[in-house]
């Protein structure tokens, strides 16, 4: 059994269709959550606390890099999961979004999608 994450081509996707993906992530999700990294105050990221998922949307700037991956091998859940999200690319404070959804459902987002080797 292969147990490697697979991650999908984001790039190929327009802005406006990447956004639709992490929008239909977030509808269909089971947890999400919102970090920042600013190396002024720490080297590890922060959660950001109290935030919305519009306002986190706002850091979806140009040049940020998008991704979707399998999350098979490094669990940092207890399962399997599809992990879909964005690392904001911003500086100073650089952003990250992060969006679990569950295998049963992952089919809605990868559909079309193709796997980078």
């Amino acid at each position: 059994m292969n147990d490697r994450d697979i991650f999908y081509d984001t790039a190929k996707l327009s802005r406006p269709e990447q956004e639709i993906v992490l929008r239909k992530a977030h509808s269909i999700c089971e947890r999400w959550w919102f970090d920042k990294l600013d190396c002024l105050q720490s080297f590890a990221r922060q959660q950001v606390k109290g935030i919305s998922f519009e306002d986190a949307m706002g850091h979806f700037v140009e040049g940020a890099l998008m991704n979707v991956i399998y999350r098979r091998q490094i669990l940092p859940l207890d399962e399997p999961h599809l992990e879909v999200g964005f690392r904001s690319m911003e500086s100073p404070v650089d952003y990250f979004l992060w969006i679990i959804v569950p295998l049963k459902r992952a089919d809605k987002i990868v559909i079309g999608m193709t796997q980078l080797l």
